[in-house]
């Protein structure tokens, strides 16, 4: 597998997953996800923006839910995966039949083709 490349220093870093449970999750696995993730809202250093929904296209692949996280650099989404609220999340997933896709990318001139005005 060819090293991964890295973001070039001070860019912001969107890190998206996916979730493909291998049986349907009901409401309360999804309440669960939600409350896990909205805790590192204003918690995890250089998260900037935190998203987290259920699939409404029917086009993913079978892959139930969305999170889209974006950090100020590359060195806080590293810091945030060894996070002590990512951690806990982190081992829920692992302890369950989920199969998770995992897409970082830098958000540079190339990568944003169309963005809003920063508030």
């Amino acid at each position: 597998m060819p090293e991964a490349a890295s973001a070039p220093a001070g860019t912001r870093v969107q890190h998206l997953v996916l979730f493909r449970f291998r049986e349907e999750p009901g409401p309360d696995v999804e309440e669960e996800m939600r409350r896990q993730i909205a805790a590192w809202a204003g918690a995890v250093p250089g998260l900037r923006r935190l998203r987290f929904g259920r699939d409404v296209g029917g086009r993913a692949d079978g892959y139930q839910f969305g999170l889209l996280t974006e950090f100020v650099d590359q060195a806080a989404l590293q810091a945030y995966l060894g996070h002590p609220l990512h951690l806990p999340f982190l081992a829920w997933v692992t302890a369950r039949p989920i199969d998770v896709l995992r897409f970082d990318y830098a958000l540079t001139a190339e990568t944003g083709l169309l963005e809003p005005p920063e508030a």
